[in-house]
């Protein structure tokens, strides 16, 4: 999972492979250039710069075996372990952590007297190459995740699945119990629950009875006295029940003690794009050693919980680079990163959590917590949080440390920073006012002692194989989003990248269902996508979007995640207000549909207008040149037959000789019509009639 930087560790930038061959001075590395065949010289800041690098044509990725199974980025996510594959390889680690910490002289008798309850279930009997193959896979990888069995065939077992499982939870729940009970009386209860659920069952899927030798076993097993130690004697000594009682800490070696906690800031921010206020909590991490901050991290909530803790131990592993490209107005350099032997933390319930314990101990960081009013345990992160509170008290937004102090002072319409100038002055204040600040307690610039326990104790810092792995593992959610064109939409905003559009594509062609699992941490820069195809996680950043402009979320920062769900409900919320209490909108839906009304009735009004006129322009033509009209006379109901009346004769020849003639002009035409010969009684007998038109 980590790699030293020493003599023989091979890594990759881009296309080329290098192999280091020399450890010189200032941070210097003489590395062999594999593809090129070259010696070359590369600085540790360049090594840093490449770990955190989002391009892959320039990221930093530790050479690993072909055969290695954590090079499969899902075997990072742990929620995808079932209960016996994580028991299994916690056993595993429990036999060989002796061996790995140089308490075991003779193996031979240590494997021949090795209790056979504490033996995993793949392992009937422990041999010495098995054993050896553990420790093996242990040192190469520094997880217990490489501990994890194989998929293997099905075997055989005396009992079933359904029932260890039915009987690891009712342990579990006995064991929560603060009342004492003997394990022939857990047994009995066992037996009768069985039998009041076998009355449902027929008798093919009835479940067998375990005798009162076997439960014993297995109870033995699977008990955990912990769990009811908490509600008798508290978190701390629960704790000291199980680890021992510890003594004084004096650590010998930078990263060896790290004191973690956390407090609420005495300073109010303000959301220039919404107006609104919050006042921030302080996650911080501090090395016992050289008092160098190796963390921190403000959240906008009333207390973090485990997902800001394990993005502060994120945070704390990986190298810190391009500060002063971000934050200018910070003078010193900022060194401290590590993965840390031992965390020091309060029995806040926060941070006695099963989630926090599982990814710590699956890189093997050990958790000491300290009894229950004894904050002197760790002093050093006390100190250093209520020295940043000294500090900004002084500043405008202040909540003073005092409320008589601040008497009529409105903190939050004094307040004049944002979230992005909150960070600001947090890198300033601990890089230049805390690591590179004469300490009386420590003698010295905890960054100097920093670099001089380093030098002294030969401590090699170790770097991850991948960035990708590591937030993976420190990921805090698990969700289902659909994948769409656009990406995944998530908390309102799109999160795309080409890997994952082509996994849309292959789902798309093969019929897959479109809903993927997604994991993500507390800053949603970047989300993890799993493409169940290759068994991977790829990458999708946030698209940065006009609403994330609107609220000047800049990316350079982190994004947290309950900032983005923020927005996102307050948007919902505004425009679910709009509709609700703008009665234009209903109006102009009225008017819309009024228009067009009118509109219809108006169109329908000219075209009869228009037919009208040509009527009247075909009739007097009719009647003047004694053609009929036929085209009137045209009836619109095909059922409607027009009966002709017969034909006239007309008595006054002079009259029919002039409409029978084509050659009249106008004048001559005027004084025929004008004649007192002209009979317009016969001539209207002849018009013909017809339906009017619409």
């Amino acid at each position: 999972m980590f790699a030293t930087l020493q003599y023989g560790t091979r890594f990759r930038i881009g296309d080329q492979e290098y192999e280091i061959r020399k450890l010189k001075e200032d941070d210097e590395f003489e590395v062999y250039n594999m593809s090129y065949d070259t010696i070359e010289l590369i600085s540790l800041e360049e090594i840093k710069i490449a770990v955190n690098e989002t391009k892959t044509s320039k990221r930093l990725i530790f050479h690993q075996d072909s055969d290695d199974p954590l090079k499969i980025t899902a075997k990072w996510d742990l929620d995808l372990y079932t209960s016996e594959e994580k028991s299994e390889k916690d056993k595993r680690f429990e036999i060989i952590k002796p061996y790995i910490s140089g308490s075991i002289k003779n193996v031979k008798n240590y494997i021949e007297n090795l209790p056979t309850e504490l033996l995993p279930k793949s392992t009937t009997k422990l041999s010495l190459a098995t054993f050896y193959r553990w420790i093996k896979m242990y040192r190469k990888h520094g997880n217990k995740m490489c501990l994890t069995p194989l998929s293997t065939g099905p075997k055989d077992r005396r009992i079933s699945e359904e029932v260890i499982d039915r009987l690891r939870e009712f342990i579990k729940e006995t064991d929560k119990k603060a009342e004492a009970q003997t394990i022939r009386n857990k047994w009995l209860l066992y037996i009768d629950r069985v039998k009041n659920d076998n009355l449902f069952r027929d008798e093919k899927g009835k479940i067998p009875l375990m005798s009162e030798s076997t439960f014993r076993r297995i109870y033995r097993e699977m008990h955990n006295p912990r769990s009811r130690n908490v509600h008798i004697l508290g978190i701390a000594q629960a704790d000291l029940a199980e680890n021992g009682v510890r003594g004084a800490i004096n650590p010998d070696r930078p990263l060896e003690y790290v004191e973690l906690d956390w407090t609420p800031l005495g300073f109010i921010t303000v959301n220039f794009g919404t107006g609104e206020t919050f006042r921030p909590v302080i996650l911080y991490a501090v090395d016992k050693y050289s008092d160098e901050p190796l963390a921190f991290r403000p959240i906008f909530k009333e207390q973090p919980n485990a997902g800001d803790l394990k993005q502060l131990l994120l945070q704390i592993m990986l190298p810190k680079t391009g500060i002063r490209e971000l934050f200018p107005y910070v003078q010193s350099e900022w060194s401290g990163f590590g993965v840390p032997e031992n965390i020091i933390l309060d029995n806040a319930s926060v941070n006695d959590c099963e989630e926090l314990a599982e990814v710590c101990g699956e890189i093997g960081i050990g958790l000491i917590y300290n009894e229950k009013g004894s904050g002197h345990q760790k002093g050093t992160v006390e100190n250093g949080l209520g020295s940043m509170n000294k500090t900004f008290h002084s500043l405008p937004g202040t909540t003073f440390s005092n409320p008589e102090e601040r008497g009529q002072y409105d903190s939050s319409k004094k307040a004049c920073v944002d979230m992005n100038g909150l960070y600001h002055m947090l890198h300033v204040y601990f890089i230049d006012l805390v690591a590179n600040k004469y300490n009386r307690g420590v003698g010295g610039k905890p960054e100097e002692l920093w670099h001089e326990g380093l030098r002294n104790a030969k401590v090699q810092r170790r770097l991850p194989h991948r960035r990708e792995n590591l937030e993976l593992l420190f990921a805090t959610q698990t969700a289902y989003r659909v994948l769409g064109r656009k990406g995944i939409e998530f908390k309102g905003e799109f999160f795309y990248s080409e890997e994952v559009n082509q996994l849309r594509l292959r789902i798309e062609r093969e019929g897959r269902d479109r809903k993927v699992r997604i994991r993500y941490g507390s800053d949603v820069r970047n989300i993890y996508v799993y493409d169940e195809f290759n068994d991977e996680y790829l990458r999708a950043k946030l698209k940065q979007s006009s609403r994330l402009n609107r609220y000047k979320i800049d990316q350079r920062y982190p994004v947290h995640v309950e900032h983005l769900a923020h927005l996102c409900n307050k948007n919902n919320s505004e425009a679910n207000n709009f509709l609700k209490e703008q009665e234009n909108v209903t109006h102009g839906l009225k008017v819309l549909e009024l228009l067009a009304s009118e509109g219809k009735k108006e169109y329908s009004r000219t075209k009869r207008q228009r037919r009208m006129e040509e009527a009247q322009k075909t009739s007097l033509v009719s009647a003047i040149t004694g053609s009929r009209d036929t085209s009137a006379r045209v009836p619109d109901d095909p059922n409607i037959i027009i009966v002709e009346s017969d034909p006239q004769t007309d008595s006054s020849e002079s009259t029919k000789e002039a409409f029978d003639s084509n050659q009249l002009d106008a004048a001559e035409m005027s004084s025929v019509i004008a004649s007192d010969e002209v009979d317009l009684k016969k001539i209207n007998a002849n018009w013909s009639t017809g339906r009017k038109e619409r």
